[in-house]
């Protein structure tokens, strides 16, 4: 799978996980105790609930919170290309206008290399593969023919 973009946003009050492939989008928008998930595929809407989904979006949004605040980025949104690595997901978003850092997601670990900064984290919740499983259903999406709440 390729073109796959992946950006979040990690602003005062607002957290957002959007993962774009081709004419479909995965969307999970968190605002106070609130969560808007929702997959679209050629006007098709699917909102759905997931619990493990709604945590690896907060849990992406705050890692990338940490991150902007560790390189002094002034961006609130990190949009970069995301690409499945045989058991890993890699993600490198833009943190500044000319810098990007590589995360590397794999089970309950993310690592991220950005210049001099380097740095792991642990999580209770396996951010990789659930990224994966929603890539793989909007892959696998054909619009008003496949119905993406089926998950």
């Amino acid at each position: 799978m390729s073109n796959i973009l992946l950006s979040i946003t990690a602003s005062p009050g607002v957290r957002a996980v959007t993962v774009t492939l081709g004419d479909r989008a995965l969307a999970v928008h968190l605002y106070a105790k609130t969560a808007y998930i929702a997959a679209v595929a050629r006007g098709v809407e699917c909102r759905f609930e997931d619990g493990d989904l709604k945590r690896a979006a907060w849990l992406l949004a705050k890692l990338m919170d940490r991150v902007g605040r560790a390189l002094k980025s002034r961006y609130y949104t990190y949009t970069g290309p995301l690409e499945v690595v045989e058991e890993a997901v890699r993600y490198r978003p833009y943190v500044s206008p000319t810098s990007t850092v590589e995360i590397t997601l794999s089970g309950g670990r993310a690592a991220v290399v950005g210049g001099e900064f380097r740095r792991r984290f642990r999580t209770d919740v396996d951010v990789g593969g659930v990224l994966k499983k929603y890539i793989e259903l909007l892959a696998s999406c054909r619009g008003d023919e496949t119905r993406l709440g089926d998950v």
